[in-house]
């Protein structure tokens, strides 16, 4: 794994045993929770404290660890180990099945790179364009597949383009000059003489004749490919956030609001579309502006045979791809179709065709997703030859592509959620957090919002929301804010890992590169987190608002804080009586 490479290099290879000592003496010294406490609430918070730790130092693989529960929770006994291994294949973890999939069966059949050069290729080829191009189709393909795919490959189509024009610079060179010195005819007007002369000048004084040397510089090749491969990273990281199967920590959240809140309806794929993918856009155009300052500059032009180079080397690879088979429409078309039946499955502003059926309600998207999955494998990719051709994509390949240890992870989260409500728990930390009623909820939102943006740099981001998700809902009911209000945007700005290379896999893969260092990374992410957080911040704040109502508290978390204050009451009488 690329994120365990960078850990490697960060630490010393003979301080690898600390790995060792973190398993074992995490679990030891967290003990007294369980032998002195002695308490559901205890027990549940020592299985999660081990696992926190553990998904932030990473002494075990990150889906092992997502484990834990299934021997700990029933040993201890929070849950029974069916009622522990129940949520790891959850509905909303089959959605996730569904999408994997037909991600990997567009992987499969090359239309994402199709789709990604045909864009290249239509918005243009100057420097700012390449690179708004590059991040466009790295931010719309993010929404549908995973980032760390879309990073893959967009990476090479980057190196590619930048190995072209680094000839092209050569070759230009070479041209303009064998030694050190450049031969130019000096025009008639400039000088007394009245026959024209040659002049020899030194070559660092050339300036390109379409260029003015008062406002315009040449590319510095390095840092241009520097900017163009933190462009797809970044976009790659906003670009999960705009749909519901964009990213882990989207899903999370849905399974959560699921679980915790079933009469809830509010948080469909229709209304995170419709919050979020105005924000992914507006935080893709300002990554562009960032890095348009702080690397390729205000100033810095590409001629004309270098935009035709970019050209070239993008046509030439969209040419190798051939023309557009019956495999791609068949992928594209299922594709469609499935994002159909997720965005009117409930909309909300009209019926959706869940009505239509008998058990309308119970319909969740799961079942659209795992029904064009099986067409995937029923329908030939070449219809010709029906008897011989492969299906859209085979079961190998399926195996091969969808990343299964994330699945282990979103179990783990759903099982930690309903731990932590079974335990007890929960109820305690909503009874801890009450103070908090005398802070503006906006206050409470910023605090939240910073301080999970900064722990998802360190942490993975599927991790930190399994983590946080429960504690931020019960502190939300317990001061009586709509808990999406809070659970939304914090769900959101785990993504937004833009400052270290082990922050998410996009980042390892850019700078593992080896054009790339933490100091690059940071000089442009630093500026970004901020201003990123603080733009979910103002739509949460204004679009959010209006599309969940958050000024009133739903009925179907007012259940829940009436079971709360009857548990905190509950202990506040069992402690009296004690005493």
């Amino acid at each position: 794994m690329v994120k365990n490479i960078i850990f490697a290099r960060m630490f010393d290879r003979k301080a690898v045993p600390w790995r060792t000592l973190v398993l074992i003496i995490v679990p030891l010294a967290l003990l007294p929770l369980v032998l002195c406490i002695e308490t559901k609430e205890s027990k549940c918070g020592y299985v999660i404290s081990i696992m926190a730790i553990y998904f932030m130092t990473e002494p075990l693989p990150l889906a092992v660890t997502a484990l834990i529960p299934v021997v700990l929770f029933p040993l201890l006994g929070v849950l029974t180990t069916a009622e522990t291994c129940t949520p790891y294949m959850k509905d909303t973890i089959m959605m996730y099945v569904g999408g994997l999939t037909i991600a990997a069966a567009v992987e499969h059949c090359n239309l994402h790179k199709r789709i990604a050069l045909k864009v290249l290729l239509t918005i243009g080829t100057g420097v700012r364009w390449l690179m708004l191009g590059f991040m466009i189709t790295t931010m719309f393909l993010s929404m549908w597949i995973s980032n760390t795919a879309t990073t893959a490959m967009m990476v090479p189509i980057v190196e590619a383009v930048m190995d072209e024009l680094r000839k092209h610079a050569e070759n230009e060179k070479c041209f303009r000059s064998k030694d050190e010195n450049v031969v130019l005819n000096i025009p008639t007007q400039n000088r007394k003489e009245s026959v024209n002369t040659i002049a020899i000048i030194p070559n660092t004084l050339v300036q390109s004749s379409e260029d003015s040397p008062t406002n315009r510089k040449e590319i510095n090749y390095k840092t241009l490919n520097k900017a163009l491969l933190l462009s797809v990273a970044y976009a790659a990281n906003c670009g999960g956030t705009g749909s519901l199967i964009g990213s882990g920590p989207n899903l999370v959240l849905k399974g959560f609001m699921e679980d915790t809140y079933p009469k809830s309806i509010e948080l469909t794929f229709a209304s995170w579309l419709f919050y979020n993918a105005p924000a992914m856009i507006v935080c893709v155009i300002l990554s562009w502006i960032i890095l348009q300052i702080m690397f390729v500059g205000c100033c810095t032009t590409t001629d004309k045979d270098a935009q035709n180079v970019i050209k070239n080397v993008i046509q030439k690879s969209y040419k190798e791809l051939g023309s557009i088979s019956f495999h791609e429409i068949a992928v594209l078309s299922l594709f469609t179709i499935l994002v159909f039946l997720w965005f009117l499955r409930e909309p909300q502003f009209i019926t959706g065709w869940s009505s239509l059926f008998p058990y309308g309600s119970g319909i969740r998207d799961a079942t659209p997703a795992i029904a064009v999955c099986l067409f995937l494998f029923v329908i030939p990719a070449k219809p010709s030859s029906m008897k011989t051709s492969p299906s859209l994509l085979d079961w190998k390949t399926a195996q091969k592509k969808i990343p299964w240890g994330i699945l282990l992870l979103l179990g783990s989260g759903f099982t930690v959620a309903e731990a932590s409500k079974k335990s007890g728990l929960s109820t305690w930390l909503g009874s801890q957090l009450i103070y908090l009623r005398s802070l503006s909820p906006q206050v409470v939102l910023l605090i939240l919002v910073f301080v999970t943006s900064a722990l998802t740099e360190i942490v993975s981001n599927m991790s930190i929301t399994t983590i946080v998700l429960p504690v931020i809902n019960e502190m939300a009911v317990a001061i009586s804010i709509h808990p999406l209000y809070f659970l939304l945007p914090v769900t959101i700005v785990c993504s937004f890992a833009f400052m270290l290379p082990v922050g998410n896999p996009s980042n390892a893969i850019i700078f593992d590169s080896g054009a790339m260092t933490s100091f690059d990374m940071m000089k442009a992410g630093v500026l970004l987190k901020f201003l990123c957080c603080a733009i979910e911040f103002a739509f949460i704040n204004t679009l959010g608002s209006y599309l969940f109502y958050f000024d009133t508290f739903p009925s179907w978390a007012n259940e829940t804080r009436s079971s709360i204050y009857f548990s905190m009451s509950t202990l506040t009488n069992s402690t009296s009586s004690l005493s």
